[in-house]
């Protein structure tokens, strides 16, 4: 422990900025020791290594501020090093500011070698390497809630924020002469659970991408590297600033709901508060009544000045002082009102409207004042469930509702005419209006971009004057080059067109000619197998006549064999008639059968008509094969018992014997029949040769064609290009010819340096001056049609009594529906309140709710929500209502979402019910 001590003070010392003392270091030129304040890349230092950093890099920090760093070493080594950079880290200490300043050297080993200094025991035995992990026990307790570990007899590792016994997986993150800094190794797990209860609660202001994903009624998000389901609520949007609050966690993803949309910064609240009083200054709110006329109770929201003159009394003595005294503002004897608190109270005012609004109520606009009127007709007109009374408030209006209606009744059927016509000349007026600001608002764009243009070419002009005849020649230029192109591609593609047709036509003629061949082929290959077919016939029946010859000479050589011959239906009588034992010696050449007979006749009969010069084909596959299982026999012999030396008879009939004598017609017909043969192999050769010629040249015509469309292709694509840049060039060229009209044309153009709100303005002078006259209706013609069949006495008393019921009664017409309970609903807002305190007497007698403008003529008891304002300028008037109008409507479409979403939950829950 004590060592430790010693340690750690002398690292105080070395870090501290009070004690300032100067460091000693040998340098290479110079013998002897020098002092040196600042040093530079090239010195060569000795030094000590007191620790290990990462990557096992050697520290040493010297006296005068620096810390060298020394890669290769050892702790507790003296080293000769070599300085390679040297740069600045961060301030140590905010009082004096200094810098702590880091020196990258190296082992210097061109000099003596330097010996390890101080080698205790413990450096020798165990050496240690930052990043080694070890499994270690808790043993002692150090300082400042750390750990110690005793590694050996003079070596320590500190372990931070461990308690003694725990068993820990450390990692060295430093090494020292006698210790050594660890951190514990926290398994993931453990680190999960933490971040998981971290989390849980926690706020955070994001930002909703416009790319994020929807799932299951809520955004998903990412934040600080983890999935968060953000549930859709408050009518969240996409890029929507919003505030959450993280309700569930895991290990990857989190829940959390939304508490508001768009939360505003200080700044930001900053910024709009400005803006707001800014507005309401320009609008002349803060300008109160006369002082003389100011109420007690509104003395609050009165503009007071923080310093001024005033009187300090002793008990004693009396004696003037200069002192905070508050005087209230005034200017041409009105009081100023305090603008930061009219807006504080009119947010707090339009809040609760638009929370009115929300729920569903009504609301009546109060203003008989002239600059007030025809504002708030319109503001009630414009939110659609309002009502409101501008001329004159009569005693009893809410109070004494049962007679009131009995006035509305006459007047409501002409009311809804009027109405009817006001609605269509408003919505052609509207679409007048936009028409014209679009217009108007084109044009100044337009001339704007005339203006830029006109600018830049005064500019090119005045750098080259020619500059006009220059861009003017490059034109012409690029209109013969793109000329000249387009026709050599015109005159290319008409050329491979002609080409593509030659070659079409070229492969059709080759076509047909291969058709003509191939028929000649299926020609030639039928007569070669009928050829084939009667040269086997004939070749088997001159066997068989070779073979008769034979017979009939073995037949004749015998002296004792006679032979006769026969028709055919003789000797099958013979053989029928003789028969058994008892016969002479006699024997029987047998005829062939029937079938066979009709084959040989008309094989013989064949070719004579061959000699004749005809040629007949007949299908003779069956009689092959029977010619081939029939023998001829040679002469069978039947001897009788009497003896050998007897004369025997051979029976033949005469076609056989006949057919014998046509075996050298059979020999020609055969030759004549090779020579044929040998004639249609040679034609079928050359047919063969002629269709390969065909098809190699069908291949390179194909070849051909294929080549010239892509040709052709390329070419028209070239010709496409081409086409687009003379698109360009064209509009380059009207576009140079605008720009010598448009220099013309500059002196006559005015810009139009106009803000939108002043075009809107003589977008509307020029609607009052020439479209209104037009559209204007003349609504006495609704009362002379219901007057046509009356005196004119009578009409003009009901006319008169009709003007002044809807005069007074105008705005109220829609709320004949209405009982005095449902009225006690509405919500009133009086502009006003000193001129209308009956209204707001019979407002209060019902238990409305009353949002009034206040000046400092009014009290503000009477009213439930404040406006402390200017209730005379129109400006005014016109900013309140303006605003009034726009949270009302918001408040209403915020009920419709809601009721929507309400029927579609309904209208699923009764799905799931049936």
């Amino acid at each position: 422990m004590e060592t430790l001590q010693k340690n750690f003070k002398k690292e105080k010392s070395v870090f501290s900025p009070s004690k300032k003392k100067k460091n000693f270091y040998f340098s290479k030129n110079e013998k002897t020791t020098t002092l040196k304040d600042t040093l530079q890349a090239g010195d060569i230092l000795t030094v000590k290594i007191t620790a290990l950093g990462s990557k096992n890099i050697g520290v040493a920090e010297l006296k005068n501020g620096y810390t060298v760093l020394v890669p290769n070493t050892k702790c507790g080594d003296r080293v000769q090093v070599k300085v390679e950079k040297i740069f600045l880290g961060k301030s140590t200490d905010s009082i004096y500011n200094q810098k702590i300043k880091y020196v990258v050297a190296h082992v210097d080993n061109s000099g003596t070698k330097t010996s390890n200094f101080e080698k205790t025991s413990n450096s020798l035995k165990f050496d240690f390497k930052v990043g080694q992990k070890f499994r270690v026990t808790i043993a002692k307790k150090g300082p400042k809630s750390s750990g110690l570990v005793p590694v050996a007899k003079n070596f320590l590792f500190i372990i931070p924020n461990t308690k003694v016994g725990e068993n820990v997986v450390v990692e060295i993150q430093k090494i020292k002469q006698n210790y050594a800094f660890a951190k514990p190794i926290v398994s993931k797990q453990i680190n999960v659970v933490q971040k998981k209860n971290q989390m849980i609660g926690q706020q955070f202001h994001i930002v909703i991408p416009s790319s994020a994903k929807t799932i299951a009624n809520s955004f998903v998000v990412k934040l600080n590297g983890q999935f968060v389901f953000v549930k859709k609520s408050l009518g969240v949007q996409l890029e929507n600033t919003v505030k959450i609050q993280i309700q569930k966690s895991t290990g990857t993803f989190a829940f959390a709901k939304i508490l508001k949309i768009s939360p505003i910064s200080s700044k930001e609240k900053k910024a709009m508060v400005k803006e707001t009083v800014q507005k309401m200054i320009q609008s002349s709110m803060h300008f109160g009544e006369k002082a003389i006329r100011c109420n007690a109770n509104m003395r609050k929201y009165i503009w007071y000045r923080k310093k001024g003159f005033g009187m300090y009394t002793n008990s004693k003595t009396t004696f003037l002082s200069i002192k905070e005294t508050k005087k209230p503002m005034v200017k041409r004897g009105r009081h100023v009102l305090n603008v930061f608190k009219t807006q504080r109270c009119f947010a707090e005012a339009l809040k609760q409207l638009a929370k009115y609004a929300a729920k569903g109520k009504t609301f009546l606009f109060v203003g008989t004042k002239k600059p007030a009127a025809s504002l708030v007709a319109k503001t009630a007109l414009l939110s659609n469930t309002s009502f409101f009374v501008n001329t004159r408030w009569l005693g009893g209006m809410l109070t004494n509702w049962k007679t009131i209606l009995k006035s509305i009744s006459q007047i409501r059927p002409i009311l809804k005419q009027k109405q009817k016509i006001l609605q269509k000349i408003l919505e052609k007026r509207e679409k007048i209006q936009r028409r014209l600001f679009n217009k108007v608002y084109l044009l100044r764009k337009k001339s704007q971009k005339f203006m830029n243009k006109g600018k830049y070419l005064i500019q090119q002009i005045l750098r080259s004057k020619n500059f006009f005849i220059e861009k003017n020649q490059k034109f012409m230029q690029t209109k013969n080059a793109l000329f000249s192109a387009n026709a050599l591609l015109l005159n290319s593609s008409k050329n491979l067109k002609i080409k593509k047709i030659l070659i079409l036509k070229q492969i059709q003629q080759l076509e047909f000619a291969a058709a003509e061949i191939l028929k000649q082929k299926q020609q030639l290959k039928v007569l070669i197998q009928s050829n084939l077919t009667k040269f086997n016939e004939i070749h088997q029946f001159f066997e068989i006549g070779q073979q008769l010859l034979k017979t009939k000479d073995k037949i004749q050589k015998n002296e004792n064999t006679t032979i006769v011959t026969l028709s055919y239906e003789k000797l099958l009588t013979l053989q029928n008639s003789t028969g058994g034992d008892n016969l002479h010696v006699t024997a029987t050449l047998p005829n062939p059968s029937p079938e066979i007979f009709k084959k040989m006749i008309a094989v013989v009969s064949n070719l004579r008509k061959e000699e004749n010069g005809f040629f007949a084909t007949n299908q003779m596959s069956n009689f092959s094969n029977r010619a081939k299982s029939t023998d001829i026999p040679t002469a069978s012999v039947s001897q009788n018992a009497g003896g050998a030396n007897q004369s025997k008879t051979i029976l033949v009939s005469k076609f056989l014997n006949k057919f014998i004598l046509l075996l050298p017609f059979f020999k020609n017909s055969l030759q004549l029949l090779s020579d044929r043969f040998v004639q249609q192999e040679k034609m079928l050769k050359e047919l063969n040769s002629t269709f390969a010629k065909i098809t190699e040249s069908q291949k390179s015509l194909k070849q051909l064609y294929k080549k010239t469309i892509s040709q052709y292709v390329v070419v028209s694509s070239k010709f496409i290009v081409q086409q687009k840049n003379l698109k360009k060039f064209q509009k380059n060229l009207k576009q140079f010819a605008s720009e010598q009209r448009l220099l013309k044309f500059l002196p006559k153009l005015r810009y139009l340096p106009t803000s939108i709100t002043k075009m809107y303005e003589i977008v509307e002078l020029f609607m009052k001056k020439f479209v209104d006259p037009k559209l204007s209706y003349p609504m006495e013609q609704i009362y002379d049609q219901k007057l046509k069949f009356t005196s004119k006495k009578i009409a003009a008393t009901r006319k008169q009594k009709w003007q002044r019921l809807e005069k007074y009664f105008g705005g109220i017409t829609k709320m004949a529906k209405m009982n005095t309970k449902q009225i006690s609903k509405n919500v009133a807002i009086i502009i006003g309140q000193q001129e209308e305190m009956n209204a707001v007497h019979e407002c209060r007698k019902l238990g409305m709710k009353i949002f009034a403008v206040v000046d400092t003529n009014c009290n503000p008891k009477f009213v439930d929500h404040i406006i402390p304002a200017n209730d005379d300028s129109r400006n005014s008037i016109k900013y309140i209502l303006g605003e009034m109008l726009t949270y009302i409507r918001l408040g209403q479409k915020l009920r419709k979402k809601v009721s929507l979403r309400a029927k579609i939950q309904q209208n699923r829950k009764r799905r799931f019910a049936y």
